[in-house]
C-alpha cells in the first residue's frame, strides 16, 4: 500500500540521486552507446565508467532500458521485495515446517527496519541485499540435491544453480558497490561455515564459480569501476560505533542519534520492536535447542562477525589492530572507503526474522488467555506497521511527481552547448537534462571536483605561456558528445593576435569548464590539471592554426568490458536455457522410469 501510494513520486534526495544515475546511463546509451565513458552533467564532469553507483546492467537498469529509468527503478525495487519474501520463505523452510510460520518469517524479513529505512530514505543500492536468504537457501539446496540424486544428475543441478547464482550476483552488485563488501561478504562467510559444518566443499565451490561468472557478466560495470578505484580510492577516517546502538535501534522505533555512532538511526536500524525482542529473550533456550545445526552455526558465526565489523575501528577502545577485524580489513579496496560500518548489522535482519517468527508462533500456541494474546499481538502489529508507515510517509510525502525528460533532439547536430546551473534548493533530477548540468552536484564519491561557473561558456580562460593576455572570444569549444569536445579558433577575429613576433615556440593554455581526468587526450596537445581541478588543454600556438582540436575521453577498459558483458549475457542465456532443458528432460525421464517400475510391480502383484 505504501509503495502504491507514492508510485508516481520521485522520492527523497538520495532516491533522486540514484534516479539521476540511472538517467545518466539511460541517456548515454540512447545517445552515444552502451559503454560508460564521461558525463559533463555533474560537478564539472566525472567518469561514468569510474562512478561506482552508475549502473550498467543491473536489474533496475536493464528494466530501465526498456521502461525508462523511473519505472525501471520502481519495478526493480518491487521485484527485490518479492524475491526477498520468496527467499526468506524458502530459507525458513530449512527449520520451520508450517507454511504460515514460514510466511511470517518472510514478512518479518522484508519488513525489517533495515530494508524499510533503506527504501524510505532512498538508499536503493542496499535494496539488492534482499536476495540474501535466497542465495543462502541455494547453498543448502545444492548440497541436498547433489547428495540425493547422485553425481551425474547432481553435477547437472550444480551447474544450473551456479549459472543462476552468477546471474543474480551480477545484477545485484551492478551499480551497488556496497553489495560487494557487505552482501558478498556475508554470503562468502556463510558458505565457508556451512562447508565446515556439513563437511562438504560444494558451497564454497558453488559460490566461487558463481562469483567468477558474475565478474565476467558484469564486466561493463565492474572492470572500469575497479580500475578507477585505484586512482580514486576514497579513503575515509576510522570511526567507532557502539554496539549498544544495535540494541537501541533494534528494539525502539526511533531514529536520530543518542549513543556514539558513525551514522544515524536509519543507517543502523534492524528494527523488530520490543514485543518480538522480549519473546526472543523469553524463548532463547528453546530457540537455541530447536534450530538445526546446519543453519544455526553459520547464522551465529556470521552474525557475530557482522556485529564486530559493524562497530568499525576498535582503536578508540585501545584494542590492538591485530585484534580488531575491521582494522585488519581496512587497507583493502572497499573497506578503506567505508563510512557507516553499522550497515554490517543488516545481516541480522535474516536471523532476527527467522527467530522472531518462531518465538511469536510459540507464544501464540502457549498463551491460553485469548485477550492477553490479542493485546500482545496488536502491540507487535501496531509497532511494526507504525514504524514502517512513519518511515516511508515522512520521507516521501514532500517529494514531487516525476516528469520524464525529452531528449530526442539532443546532440542531433554536429556540436552542442551544455548549460551549467545551480540547484537552488531543487533536487538534481529536477534540473539535469542531457544538455544541462549542475555545478553543485550531490555526489560524495571520490573524483576530481572543478571550479565550475553557471552559464554555457565552456572555455573559462585563454592564456599564452601562462599569461592571460589573449581575448577569450578568439577560441570556442562545444560538445560533439559527452566524451568529445571540439575546440575551434574563431576565424572571424584577429587570429594574428595569437601569433608571437619571434621564432620561439609559444603555447596556448585553454582552461575548460570541465574537471581534469587523465583519460582526456587531444592529438598534438597536452591535458593538465589546474590548481582548482579544471582541465587545461596546452597546445603549441601553431596547432590552433591547423584546424579544430578534438579533445576525447576514452576509457578503453570500459569499451572492451561492455562488449564482454553483452557477449557473456548472450552466452549465459543460451547456456542457462540449455541446462534447464537438459535438467527438465532428466526429471521427466526419471519420472517416467519410476512410473514404469510402479506399473510393473502392480502387474506382478496382480
Amino acid at each position: 500500500m505504501l509503495f502504491a501510494a507514492f508510485l508516481f513520486r520521485s522520492g527523497p534526495e538520495d532516491y533522486d540521486q540514484f534516479l539521476v544515475f540511472h538517467e545518466l546511463q539511460y541517456w548515454n546509451t540512447a545517445l552515444f552507446g552502451m559503454a560508460k565513458q564521461w558525463t559533463p552533467l555533474m560537478c564539472g564532469g566525472l567518469s561514468l565508467a569510474g562512478e561506482p553507483q552508475v549502473p550498467f546492467l543491473s536489474l533496475s537498469m536493464a528494466l530501465g532500458y526498456v521502461l525508462g529509468p523511473f519505472w525501471g527503478l520502481k519495478l526493480a525495487t518491487l521485484l527485490y521485495f518479492i524475491v526477498g519474501w520468496v527467499g526468506a520463505f524458502l530459507y525458513a523452510g530449512l527449520w520451520l515446517k508450517q507454511v504460515a510460520q514460514r510466511a511470517l518469517a518472510a514478512a518479518l524479513f522484508i519488513g525489517n527496519g533495515f530494508f524499510f529505512c533503506r527504501f524510505g530514505f532512498g538508499h536503493i543500492d542496499f535494496i539488492p541485499f534482499l536476495i540474501l536468504p535466497l542465495m543462502l537457501w541455494a547453498l543448502h539446496y545444492a548440497v541436498a540435491h547433489y547428495q540425493a540424486v547422485g553425481r551425474l544428475k547432481g553435477a547437472l543441478g550444480l551447474a544450473v544453480i551456479t549459472v543462476l547464482m552468477g546471474g543474480a550476483i551480477a545484477v545485484a552488485i551492478d551499480g551497488s558497490p556496497v553489495a560487494i563488501i557487505h552482501l558478498l561478504f556475508w554470503i562468502g562467510l556463510y558458505a565457508l561455515v556451512v562447508a565446515w559444518t556439513i563437511r562438504s566443499f560444494i558451497p564454497v565451490l558453488l559460490l566461487s564459480c558463481s562469483v567468477v561468472l558474475a565478474a565476467v557478466l558484469d564486466a561493463g560495470y565492474l572492470w572500469p569501476m575497479l580500475q578507477s578505484q585505484a586512482a580514486f580510492p576514497r579513503s575515509t577516517p576510522d570511526r567507532f560505533t557502539s554496539v549498544l546502538s544495535l540494541l537501541w535501534f533494534a528494539v525502539l522505533p526511533v531514529r536520530g542519534k543518542l549513543l556514539p555512532a558513525n551514522g544515524n538511526g536509519h543507517e543502523l536500524s534492524v528494527f523488530i520492536g520490543p514485543v518480538i525482542a522480549l519473546l526472543l529473550w523469553r524463548y532463547r533456550h528453546w530457540l537455541a535447542a530447536s534450530m538445526p545445526p546446519a543453519i544455526k552455526r553459520p547464522l551465529l558465526i556470521v552474525s557475530i562477525v557482522s556485529i564486530v565489523l559493524g562497530m568499525g575501528s576498535l582503536k578508540p577502545l585501545h584494542i590492538p589492530v591485530w585484534l580488531s577485524p575491521f582494522d585488519l580489513l581496512r587497507p583493502l579496496p572497499g573497506f578503506r572507503s567505508m563510512g557507516v560500518t553499522g550497515r554490517y548489522w543488516g545481516f541480522l535482519a535474516l536471523p532476527l526474522s527467522l527467530l522472531g517468527a518462531a518465538a511469536l508462533w510459540r507464544f501464540v500456541v502457549e498463551q491460553q488467555a485469548a485477550k492477553r494474546r490479542r493485546v500482545w499481538l496488536a502491540c507487535a502489529l501496531f509497532l511494526q506497521l507504525g514504524f514502517q508507515t512513519e518511515t516511508i510517509v515522512t520521507q516521501w510525502i514532500r517529494s514531487s511527481s516525476y516528469h520524464a525528460v525529452d531528449f530526442d533532439r539532443a546532440f542531433q547536430e554536429e556540436a552542442q552547448d551544455i548549460e551549467y546551473v545551480s540547484r537552488n534548493g531543487h533536487f538534481q533530477g529536477e534540473v539535469i537534462t542531457p544538455t544541462r548540468g549542475v555545478v553543485d552536484c550531490y555526489d560524495e564519491d571520490d573524483f576530481i571536483h572543478a571550479d565550475i561557473r553557471a552559464g554555457e561558456r565552456l572555455i573559462q580562460r585563454v592564456a599564452k605561456d601562462g599569461y592571460s593576455a589573449v581575448e577569450q572570444l578568439l577560441v570556442n569549444a562545444e560538445f560533439v558528445s559527452w566524451s568529445h569536445i571540439r575546440v575551434k579558433p574563431d576565424r572571424s577575429l584577429a587570429l594574428a593576435g595569437l601569433r608571437s613576433p619571434n621564432t620561439v615556440t609559444t603555447h596556448v593554455q585553454l582552461t575548460l569548464q570541465q574537471a581534469f581526468h587523465p583519460l582526456w587526450q587531444a592529438q598534438g596537445c597536452e591535458t593538465l590539471r589546474s590548481e582548482h581541478g579544471n582541465m587545461i588543454v596546452d597546445c603549441p600556438e601553431s596547432r590552433l592554426h591547423e584546424g579544430p582540436i578534438d579533445l576525447k575521453f576514452n576509457d578503453a577498459t570500459s569499451a572492451r568490458a561492455a562488449i564482454v558483458s553483452m557477449r557473456a549475457w548472450r552466452l549465459w542465456l543460451l547456456t542457462t536455457s540449455g541446462l534447464l532443458l537438459v535438467l527438465l528432460g532428466a526429471l521427466v525421464r526419471a519420472r517416467t522410469q519410476k512410473d514404469l517400475r510402479n506399473h510393473s510391480r502392480q502387474i506382478t502383484a496382480e
